[in-house]
């Protein structure tokens, strides 16, 4: 018994020397030299790897000198303000290159072919990255995130919901929200002194499609799924703030006071979407409905009754993951893109009266919109083309 006591200690002293020395000589040191010079032997050069950091901080201090950068109203070159770092590398070192974000490495590629075979593979040589633990917290490790025979059984049971009878099916849902934020709007409006009154719509599309992807994809009510986009989206702060510092280990673990916000805000969208998911699955109806939810939930209960194959089934925290991604894809690329369209009809009053035209004339000012009536809308559908 005598000698165990130095065994261990032994052994524990081998192992931390072990991990000193891969994470202090091997991962921050002899890898990215080894495949820095790799890669320059094929011609793909870059700014050089600092120790630790990467070139993350040339990205933040040429990011802060492009943040005041003020463009023309018609100017849509828009990368030297948020990407500036791209455009110097890129003229500095050509294309392919390649920058490290702290340890990781990374090769930018410019070439719309290049992006299409990597896009497009199935060979299985481009794989998803792991993305940082804190972003996971944020979106989930979806089907985006997936690879191999999990994102094939997440696709099987999520894909009915996207059906185009399925989608057409919302367009009501997504005209009855639409017309209740203009109603909201109007009356806004009719109690101002001059019948006008400021718009951020910025802030309006994103609430508009919180009430729709609450409404159409989770059958929950717009204040759920509010508290889920407004937690989401104290996350993703939490996140930036962090992203270009040093990942320090074990640093995740320490009650620091960022560390106890994200536990708080991770406990608190994990509690949200219980809120919506729970009522649902306990229903005495074996029918747990036909939207996105509904279809994890069949799949779920489903295989745990023997009524389908384990491959296609879904547990409750892959649901959860699921619900984070397409709460935050759905809702965050879409308001961007509302807010992008208002913008350019803004900066372009000829473009609006042309599509204005176009929707009264095939649609009409009193009737509601259906999903058959968008495709004759073709002013709206190809002005890209003009």
């Amino acid at each position: 018994m005598v000698f165990l006591v130095p065994l261990a200690l032994v052994a524990l002293l081998t192992a931390a020397v072990t991990w000193l020395w891969d994470y202090t000589v091997v991962r921050l040191v002899w890898r990215p030299y080894a495949m820095a010079k790799a890669l320059r032997a094929q011609g793909i050069h870059g700014p050089p790897y600092k120790l630790a950091r990467g070139c993350n901080d040339d990205i933040k201090a040429m990011k802060e000198e492009t943040d005041g950068l003020v463009l023309d109203v018609h100017d849509h070159n828009y990368l030297p303000r948020i990407a500036p770092h791209y455009l110097k590398w890129r003229a500095q070192y050509g294309e392919p290159f390649l920058y490290w974000f702290g340890l990781k490495p990374r090769i930018c590629i410019f070439d719309y072919e290049l992006a299409r075979q990597i896009l497009s593979s199935k060979s299985g040589h481009f794989v998803k990255n792991d993305p940082p633990a804190t972003l996971l917290d944020v979106v989930g490790k979806g089907l985006a995130l997936l690879d191999g025979i999990d994102w094939v059984r997440h696709h099987r049971v999520i894909k009915p919901a996207f059906a185009m009878d399925k989608l057409k099916m919302m367009t009501a849902t997504m005209v009855a929200c639409a017309q209740s934020m203009i109603k909201e709007l109007e009356n806004q409006a009719c109690q101002s002194k001059n019948g006008e009154i400021e718009v951020d719509f910025n802030i309006q599309f994103r609430e508009l499609t919180a009430d729709v992807i609450s409404h159409a994809a989770f059958g929950s009510s717009y204040k759920l799924g509010k508290e889920v986009f407004q937690t989401q989206h104290d996350l993703m702060d939490v996140y930036l703030q962090s992203l270009l510092d040093v990942q320090i280990p074990g640093l995740k673990y320490l009650p620091t006071e960022r560390n106890r916000r994200k536990w708080m805000l991770q406990k608190k969208l994990r509690t949200s979407l219980l809120q919506i998911i729970q009522p649902r699955l306990a229903s005495t109806s074996r029918d747990y409905g036909n939207d996105l939810l509904g279809l994890m939930l069949g799949s779920c209960v489903a295989t745990e009754q023997g009524g389908k194959e384990g491959g296609l089934s879904m547990s409750i925290d892959e649901i959860i993951h699921e619900c984070k991604l397409f709460f935050f894809a759905g809702h965050d690329t879409t308001s961007l893109l509302l807010t992008w369209a208002v913008f350019l009809l803004s900066a372009y009053p000829e473009w609006q009266e042309r599509l204005r035209k176009e929707v009264f004339r095939e649609i009409g000012s009193e009737q509601q919109p259906s999903a058959d009536a968008l495709s004759k809308l073709k002013e709206a559908r190809n002005k890209r083309k003009s």
